[in-house]
Formats: C-alpha cells, structure tokens, sequence
C-alpha cells in the first residue's frame, strides 16, 4: 500500500483541480455562486438522508437554492461547495463531499462532464496514476437500450406501474421485493428504483467497467419517466415514457447526475410526495416540503434551463488513482 499522499500534495492536487474548474466554466460564460450550507428544506429524494442541522439540514446539495437564482434571473451559474448526506460511508463515499453543480441556459451539460474529465485529466497529470483508463471517447445510451442490451432482451416500455414492472421481471436473474407502499405513484417509484438498484449491481455495473477497460466514456441517457426526479418528462424516437435525466460514467464509476429541468410546480409537487410517500412506508423520517422553491417554480418561475452536479473528489480520486486524495 503506497502511503498518503503528503498535506503538501493534497493542497496542489486540489488547487489545480480547483483552477481548472473555475477557468473552464467561466470560458463558457457561467458565473460562480454561493449559496447557504443549511437550508430549511431539501429536494426530497428516496434514499438520500440529509444531516439535521437545527432549526433545518445541511443541504445535500445546492440545487433547490441555484434554480431559485435562476428563476430570479441570475443566468448560467456553477457552484463548488460541500454537502452533507447522512450514513453514506465507504472507499468511494463520504457524510461530507465536494460537489460541484451548475445551470446552463442553452448547451449539454453531459458535454460539459466529459470537458470537465479531461480539464482536471490534464490539470492533474503531475500527479496522475489512473488504475482504469480514462476516456478517450464518449457514448451516449438510453437506458432502455442498456436494459435491453445488459439483460438478454428485456424490453420494457418506461411507463409500467409496480404490478406491470414486477410481472415484466418474472423471468430475469432477479426479481423486485414485496412492495410496501399502496399509493399509486409511490408503487410506480418504489417498483422502479428496486429496479434501478438492482440492476445496476448486477448487470450495469459489470458493463459499465467493460466499457471503461477500452477508455470509454458513457452518458446513460433517457431514464425511464419513474425515475426522472426534477427532469422533465418525454418520449423517444420509439414512444418509449422517458425523461431528461442522465448520469455520467468515467472509469467504471459514476461521475454525474443531470437533468433538462422540469419547470411544472403542480408536477414537481406531485413528485417530492410520491417520494415522501415511499420514505414513509420504509420508516424513513418524514422531511418537509419544500415550499419556498416550489413558489419560485410558480412565480417568477425557473427558465427552461438544464443542470448537472458532479462528485468533484471522486473525479480528483480516480484521475490520480488515490482515494486518500479525497479532504
């Protein structure tokens, strides 16, 4: 085991990580925010726990206030900051982590993960010993097609609710647990993100290293409607029910979250509910809804718009193959 990395090292790897970021978007045109660690209200998510900081939670993330600037006209904006998200413990995971999230007006935030990679690639090559290749190229897959191409076949609409999605997984290697909740949307949501997690650990994950072995990149594109979260809604080119929503994977590991972002109060409201609805019937504690950023969404309302956040240490600790990099 090579030993850690020296406090000297940590500060040079972090500040070249840092000015790279910094020099890349402000060529794009965005501007840097900050926004307040706590927060009285979080985006309410299924398994995401945030950390009580009374009166309110250390924001597991800066999302809620950024679209709140947005819809208040700030323009294309980043932020760089530290978020809290409880019990997440591991080699690759921390109760605290830098993530690094912003908001474009026009242009792909997937195009901007795979500049970012190769920004802080190149920043960092003074100190970069990558156990997987880097990417020298990027795909984009709707999640459909890498359900279909990682399963044998299964192919499934994006629409299904719990019942129909447990039936379609009769005949896979796995199927989904007993459904707890009884709310229609909530089931839908339940059934989908077992779905999501199992898959992933037995199928996706295993490709997704495959595809990092040959130093590619890949933007998983199009999630089924069900797990959009804050992504606006739409159909594929084969009227599959899809979404804006997409992640990004260099090295075999997820670096990025996005989403064309939905901009219907009614309809997000609907969503933290079926959300809420899911953690209630798992034990999780209840969160508030967040009110405040769901006004904003009705007036002045948030342009239409497309963001992303990106696990900045994870990239700083996978660029120079040392997660002891990671603050």
């Amino acid at each position: 085991m090579s030993p850690p990395p020296s406090v000297a090292a940590r500060v040079a790897t972090w500040d070249a990580a840092l000015a790279a970021v910094r020099a890349y978007f402000r060529g794009e045109g965005l501007r840097e925010v900050m926004t307040p660690p706590r927060v009285p209200a979080v985006a309410i998510e299924p398994w995401i726990e945030p950390v009580p900081a009374t009166p309110g939670w250390l924001h597991t993330s800066p999302e809620l206030a950024m679209k709140s600037l947005l819809a208040h006209g700030s323009g294309p904006i980043f932020q760089i900051t530290h978020v809290a998200r409880a019990s997440e413990r591991g080699a690759w995971h921390r109760e605290q982590f830098v993530l690094l999230e912003w908001y474009r007006l026009d242009g792909d935030p997937a195009d901007d993960v795979a500049a970012l990679v190769a920004r802080v690639l190149e920043a960092l090559a003074p100190w970069g010993r990558p156990s997987t290749p880097p990417p020298d190229r990027w795909s984009r897959v709707a999640f459909l097609d890498a359900v279909r191409e990682t399963t044998g076949g299964l192919a499934l609409r994006g629409d299904e609710d719990g019942e129909a999605l447990t039936r379609a997984l009769a005949g896979a290697a796995w199927s989904l647990p007993p459904l707890r909740t009884t709310d229609a949307a909530a089931r839908r949501l339940e059934a989908w993100t077992a779905f999501f997690t199992a898959w992933s650990d037995t199928a996706l994950d295993p490709w997704l290293a495959a595809r990092a072995g040959a130093g590619e990149g890949i933007h998983l594109i199009a999630f089924p409607e069900p797990l959009a979260a804050l992504a606006e809604r739409s159909l594929d080119a084969a009227g599959r029910s899809t979404s804006g929503r997409f992640e990004s994977h260099a090295f075999g590991r997820e670096l990025a979250n996005g989403y064309r972002e939905l901009r219907d109060p009614i309809e997000q409201r609907a969503r933290f509910a079926a959300v809420a609805a899911l953690r209630g019937a798992y034990g999780a504690p209840p969160l508030p809804m967040p009110e405040a950023f769901l006004a904003d969404l009705t007036s002045p309302g948030l342009p239409v718009c497309s963001g992303a956040a990106l696990g900045l240490e994870r990239l700083v600790a996978l660029a120079t193959g040392d997660v002891a990099l990671v603050p």
